[in-house]
């Protein structure tokens, strides 16, 4: 049987430019990249800036919108990074892990 979790336990956040969204441990769960009317990409990061460990990186252009979606929650042992988008904007979900589950 799956876990039920309280969704007060997830943070999100609409990002338009490169910013660190949580500095330590947590899970990367989505990304949804949101472009303008051009080609936009994104790259998410296992770390505090660009010098963590890539995770992914979205591309989307015109009107089609594209998401990172994993089935389980990645690890970030260092944090979660967001580095700059190039056009429009994008959704990332993610849930902060306690200093019981390391």
């Amino acid at each position: 049987m799956q876990e039920v979790r309280d969704s007060k336990e997830y943070s999100w956040k609409y990002v338009t430019d490169a910013e660190l969204l949580c500095k330590g441990t947590c899970d990367f769960l989505y990304a949804k990249l949101t472009p303008d009317a051009t080609v936009s990409d994104v790259t998410l990061y296992d770390g505090e800036d660009t010098n963590g460990k890539i995770i992914d990186t979205i591309r989307a252009a015109g009107l089609y919108n594209n998401e990172c979606s994993p089935p389980v929650g990645l690890y970030c042992r260092r944090g979660l990074y967001v580095d700059t988008i190039t056009t429009g904007d994008v959704l990332v979900v993610w849930r902060v892990r306690s200093s019981k589950e390391g």
